[in-house]
């Protein structure tokens, strides 16, 4: 027997006309296709923020690992810069040195902002890269 057939038969059998058990059968596969797609959709996006969690805990990492490398160099140069206070003969080699240490750390001080300001901008882009190609998909499937 067919499913047509099989069909018709239960449906005569439950006093309901073909056409309604039809619109049933129908309505119940879109269902489960709207549910196969929606289960789709929260995997890809729940892979996308676990990835974008990675993301952010490597990105942290790195971060931290800058700011230390910073702090060390300050905290040497400051050594440098002492040392460097204790060896002058003058005040006017002490004055001397000042500005120019001055300068040099500022110098030094710019270069660290735009480093961390470069990792920062990475790390937003690493971080963020997974949740737009992410979420893009999803739409993809649901069309």
């Amino acid at each position: 027997m067919s499913d047509a057939t099989m069909r018709t038969q239960t449906a005569a059998a439950s006093g309901m006309p073909a056409s309604f058990t039809d619109l049933f059968e129908k309505s119940l596969a879109r269902a489960k296709d709207a549910h196969e797609k929606m289960t789709e959709i929260f995997q890809t996006g729940t892979e996308a923020f676990e990835e974008a969690f990675n993301c952010a805990n490597r990105g942290s990492v790195e971060y931290r690992a800058k700011v230390m490398e910073i702090a060390r160099t300050n905290a040497n140069a400051v050594f440098d810069a002492t040392m460097e206070a204790m060896a002058a003969k003058s005040p006017t080699e002490l004055v001397e040195l000042s500005s120019s240490r001055a300068r040099r750390q500022f110098e030094l001080a710019a270069a660290q902002m735009q480093e961390l300001a470069a990792l920062t901008q990475k790390v937003v882009n690493e971080t963020t890269a997974p949740i737009r190609t992410g979420m893009t998909e999803p739409f993809k499937l649901a069309s």
